[in-house]
C-alpha cells in the first residue's frame, strides 16, 4: 500500500516580513522613548548634538543609497532621476501640503509637506530594495532618494522665510550649493590622484581615509549634496559592509526618532500627514514612471519612506512653527508602517514557460547534390516478357 506524504507549508518570509518590520520598528521606537523619558531629555529643544548626530546617520544612508545607484542605468534614465528629483519633490510637497491645509485650515500647514516630500536615503538603503526589484526601478529609487534631499532644504529654507518674513534665502543657497560643488570637485581630483596609486592596499587606504574625510566634512557643516556627488566617483566600501552600517544605522535613526517622542505627539495629524505623503508619491511616482513596465511602476509608486532627512528639517521648522516635531514624528511612524504593509501586496508573476511537449520530428535527409559536370547514373530498364515467348524459349531449349 502507497503511503502518501503531504508537506504542510508555514508562512512564507515575504508574508511574515512586514509584521516583523512593524514590531521591530515600534520595539525600537518604544526603547527611544523610555530612554528619553527616563533621562527627561528634550532632543527637539536642545538641538546641537542630537542634530550632529542624526546628520551622521542621514550621511550613511546617503553614501549606501548612491552606490547602490547603477550608474549606466542612471545614464540611460537620467530624464527620468532629473524630473523624479525635481519636478517629483515639488508635486508632492504641494499635494501632501494642500491636504494638510484642507484638512486643518490652516496655511501654514502648507510647510508641513515640506518635511516628508524626499524618500529618506537611509530608509532605503537599508530595507528598501526588493530582491526582485529591477535594476531600473532600484537605480531610480535609488536616485530619487539621495538627490531630492537638496530640493527639500531648499524648500524648507524659503518656506521659514515666508513664515518669518525674512528675506535674502536665495543667496544663502547660492553659496551652500557652490560650497557642496567644491567640496565634491576637490574630492574627485584627489580620487584621480589616487588612480595613480599601485592596486591594492595604497590604494584602498587613501580612498578609505578619503571618503572618511569628506563625510566628516559633510557631516560638521551639513553638505549631503556633495557627500552624494562624492557617492557616485568614489567608492571603496563593499557591499556587505555598506548593507551592515546602513541597518545598523537605520536602528539608531528609529532609536532616535523615539526620542522626538517624550515631548508629546499630535497622533491625528501625524496619521494624516503620513498617509498623505504616501498617497503623493503613489500619485507621482506612478506618473514619473509612466513609460516604464508595470512591475518598476509598483515599486517605485510604493516606495515612499520617511526617516531621518524628515526629522532634521521638522528640527529646523521647529523653531519657526511649533509642534512640527509633534506632528512628524507620528507621521514618519504612520509613512513606515504603510510601506511595510504594501511590501506584503502580490506582484505581478512572470510568465510561466510552456510545459515541454513531445521533440518535433526530425527532418527527411535531403538528398545530395549531383557533382558539377556528371550526369545522373544509367539505370537498367527491364521490359514485361510475355508467357508465350517464355514458352517457345523453353521447347527450343529441349530440341538442342
Amino acid at each position: 500500500m502507497d503511503h502518501v506524504i503531504r508537506v504542510v507549508r508555514g508562512p512564507s518570509w515575504p508574508r511574515i516580513a512586514p509584521v516583523v518590520r512593524i514590531l521591530t520598528f515600534a520595539g525600537v521606537a518604544a526603547l527611544g522613548w523610555a530612554t528619553g523619558a527616563g533621562l527627561d531629555l528634550r532632543v527637539a529643544e536642545s538641538g546641537g548634538v542630537y542634530a550632529h548626530v542624526v546628520t551622521g546617520l542621514l550621511a550613511v544612508g546617503l553614501v549606501a543609497s548612491v552606490q547602490g545607484i547603477d550608474l549606466a542605468d542612471a545614464r540611460r534614465h537620467r530624464s527620468t532621476v532629473a524630473v523624479a528629483v525635481t519636478v517629483g519633490v515639488l508635486v508632492k510637497a504641494a499635494l501632501i501640503g494642500g491636504v494638510m491645509v484642507a484638512v486643518y485650515r490652516d496655511p501654514a500647514y502648507l510647510i508641513l509637506g515640506v518635511a516628508v516630500a524626499q524618500i529618506d536615503p537611509l530608509s532605503f538603503a537599508a530595507i528598501g530594495k526588493r530582491g526582485d526589484m529591477s535594476s531600473r526601478a532600484r537605480t531610480v529609487l535609488a536616485a530619487w532618494a539621495a538627490f531630492d534631499d537638496p530640493v527639500t532644504v531648499l524648500l524648507t529654507v524659503y518656506a521659514v522665510g515666508w513664515l518669518t518674513g525674512a528675506t535674502g534665502h536665495l543667496g544663502g543657497f547660492a553659496g551652500d550649493l557652490a560650497v557642496n560643488l567644491l567640496l565634491a570637485g576637490v574630492a574627485w581630483a584627489l580620487w584621480r590622484f589616487s588612480r595613480r596609486l599601485p592596486a591594492g592596499r595604497p590604494r584602498t587606504t587613501f580612498e578609505y581615509a578619503l571618503l572618511a574625510t569628506v563625510t566628516a566634512l559633510a557631516v560638521w557643516q551639513v553638505l549631503m549634496l556633495g557627500l552624494a556627488l562624492v557617492a557616485l566617483f568614489l567608492r571603496p566600501l563593499p557591499d556587505r559592509v555598506l548593507d551592515l552600517m546602513s541597518r545598523t544605522a537605520l536602528q539608531l535613526a528609529v532609536f532616535a526618532l523615539g526620542l522626538l517622542l517624550v515631548p508629546g505627539i499630535d497622533v491625528g495629524a501625524g496619521i494624516v500627514l503620513g498617509t498623505a505623503a504616501y498617497t503623493a508619491q503613489i500619485v507621482v511616482g506612478s506618473l514619473v514612471a509612466a513609460r516604464f513596465p508595470r512591475r518598476d511602476r509598483h515599486d517605485i509608486a510604493l516606495g515612499q519612506q520617511s526617516g531621518i532627512t524628515a526629522v532634521l528639517l521638522a528640527l529646523l521648522l521647529e523653531q519657526t512653527l511649533p509642534g512640527t516635531v509633534a506632528i512628524v514624528a507620528p507621521a514618519i511612524i504612520t509613512v513606515n508602517v504603510l510601506h511595510a504593509l504594501a511590501g506584503a501586496l502580490p506582484r505581478d508573476r512572470p510568465v510561466p514557460a510552456a510545459p515541454p511537449g513531445p521533440p518535433p520530428p526530425e527532418p527527411a535527409p535531403a538528398t545530395p547534390p549531383r557533382p558539377p559536370g556528371r550526369s545522373s547514373p544509367v539505370q537498367p530498364v527491364v521490359k514485361p516478357v510475355s508467357t508465350s515467348a517464355l514458352t517457345r524459349a523453353d521447347k527450343e531449349t529441349r530440341a538442342s
